[in-house]
């Protein structure tokens, strides 16, 4: 009888440390799990925030590079057509 419950404590005192373990175990991935959407929720974050600057970036190129306001920029400058002569090209060199 003696070691019949010595055989029952031991038992139950592997079992509540499996639990004890797999309780740990199990909190342990559950804080994991929170940190990962905390870090998945700042990067959309910082993605929709890059996405916007690009947007506003592309608009603002299309606005400087508008033939409109070049041709404006241009008769504010004094530029015009270029006249002949004035545009020179590279000589075409045959490959040997």
């Amino acid at each position: 009888m003696k070691g019949d419950s010595k055989g029952i404590a031991m038992a139950l005192a592997l079992t509540m440390g499996s639990a004890l373990i797999l309780g740990l175990v199990s909190v342990w991935l559950n804080i994991e799990r929170v940190d990962k959407a905390y870090d998945l929720r700042r990067m959309e974050k910082r993605l929709d925030e890059q996405e916007a600057l690009a947007a506003k970036l592309e608009v603002e190129k299309n606005n400087l590079l508008s033939p409109i306001r070049l041709r404006e920029l241009a008769k504010q400058y004094g530029f015009g057509p270029a006249s002949q002569g004035q545009i020179r090209r590279p000589a075409n060199k045959s490959k040997p």
